[in-house]
């Protein structure tokens, strides 16, 4: 938790800088060695160092893969690609557990896990980079190229106008070369610096009740291996039920209506007597399955409210909150032991003031992905819609002088949307020249 925490405050912002991909790969690269040779350490100093730095790696690999799959991903099917990546880290948490069961030793078990990552070595051949990220770093070409390669791959070269070109706001330009650079984006304006610190608190308590709730349910189960397996397979259905909602009714309800349920039913256990174990076993793993299901809203809402130019850097932030109330979680368990379930009461008043609290955050659904401060501000004004406002449209794909505010188009949404007819400005980032 330490090292991940660490990558995430030092390292975050690595990724706005050389690029998502490039940071992904020597990040993959470095965990894979790291963790390697950790299986071999001969004392327990140089295991914990390759620990540490193995962690600092795994936090670049999660920052950077999922805000490179949310800048390649069309706005409809945003949402279920990043749900995706939170259901395969459920099913990884129940695959590791059956595995740790029949290996015989810890060290044959870290070597594999680690080997594991050398088929994802591949994927600079398979995966482009993010052609929103090079377009803020003014590198035109490269990311028109990406962009024909993806139409071209989904068979949708010939519908690309003959000769287009780059757009880039006006607003966005100028506000990189006047505006401060980096993380000092997010203390550039009173309402960008209140959305992260509603965010750094939503993310800190997500974590502490997260790992909380784990560490609370640990018996569940009868043994190590089983209660691990639960503890991960119990996100399955929560990520399946986030992914159902989310793009019917907006991401900041979804958030917001997970916790105050997660919340609400740890302050019930408060309620019950000690010897019913069983029920409040079951509440916690209830409490727990709605935590799951915000924290991997939590991924997509922030991924979408934080510019292209800092996302990464503020995804990281909010990362680094998430370690701390991580590493917070047994000391807040340690209040059961002054008066039973205690510690239910204080993570389910710390989850249903957070999920309140979120009711600040602007709704994003149906918005493109911001790309600078203006971008943000404009959300201030449509955040009281689920849909995206007429108003307040972004328009990145502009034909010609053609006026096409009016003009609608259907496009293919994702499984669990209901197909909505969607504006022109979902694609993003070009124009006929």
């Amino acid at each position: 938790m330490g090292g991940v925490m660490t990558g995430a405050l030092l390292l975050g912002g690595v990724a706005d800088v050389i690029g998502r991909l490039k940071t992904l790969t020597l990040s993959l690269l470095g965990m894979i060695a790291f963790e390697g040779f950790s299986a071999f350490a001969s004392t327990l100093l140089i295991m914990i160092v390759l620990r540490y730095l193995g962690g600092i790696c795994c936090a670049l690999i999660i920052l950077s893969s999922f805000v490179l799959s949310q800048e390649l991903i069309g706005m409809d099917w945003r949402s279920f690609c990043g749900m995706s990546l939170g259901l395969f880290f459920a099913i990884g948490i129940g695959v590791f557990a059956a595995l740790a069961s029949v290996v015989d030793t810890w060290r044959t078990l870290t070597f594999l896990c680690s080997i594991s990552g050398l088929l994802f070595l591949s994927f600079p051949w398979y995966v482009p980079e993010s052609p929103r990220w090079l377009a803020s770093q003014g590198r035109y070409e490269e990311a028109k190229v990406v962009l024909e390669t993806m139409a071209r791959k989904n068979g949708k070269f010939d519908s690309l106008p003959s000769h287009w070109e780059i757009s880039v706001n006006a607003k966005s330009k100028e506000e990189s070369s006047k505006k401060p650079v980096g993380v000092r984006l997010l203390v550039s304006h009173p309402y960008v610096l209140l959305l992260t610190l509603i965010q750094i608190n939503s993310w800190f308590v997500n974590s502490a009740t997260y790992y909380g709730l784990t560490l609370a349910a640990s018996n569940l189960g009868g043994d190590a291996y089983m209660s691990t397996a639960l503890s991960g397979l119990v996100e399955i259905p929560a990520c399946l039920v986030a992914v159902a909602v989310i793009d019917r009714i907006g991401r900041r309800l979804t958030l917001c209506g997970f916790m105050m349920v997660g919340g609400s039913v740890c302050l019930c256990i408060q309620f019950i007597p000690a010897r019913f174990i069983t029920l409040i076993t079951v509440l916690a793993l209830i409490g727990k399955l709605s935590i799951s299901a915000s924290f991997s809203v939590c991924y997509i809402h922030s991924a979408e409210i934080f510019p292209t130019a800092i996302r990464n850097s503020g995804v990281g932030i909010l990362s680094v909150a998430a370690r701390v109330g991580g590493m917070l979680a047994p000391l807040i368990l340690m209040l059961g032991e002054v008066t039973p379930n205690l510690q239910f009461t204080v993570l389910g008043l710390m989850t249903f003031a957070a999920g309140m609290l979120n009711l600040k955050l602007p709704e994003t659904l149906g918005q493109p992905l911001p790309e600078c401060v203006a971008d943000i501000l404009a959300l201030r004004n449509v955040g009281k819609t689920n849909g995206t406002s007429k108003d307040h449209r972004y328009k990145k794909l502009e034909m010609g002088e053609e006026e096409t505010e009016g003009e609608v188009i259907v496009r293919p949404r994702s499984p669990f949307s209901r197909g909505k007819i969607t504006g022109e400005d979902q694609v993003p980032l070009m124009e006929e020249e």
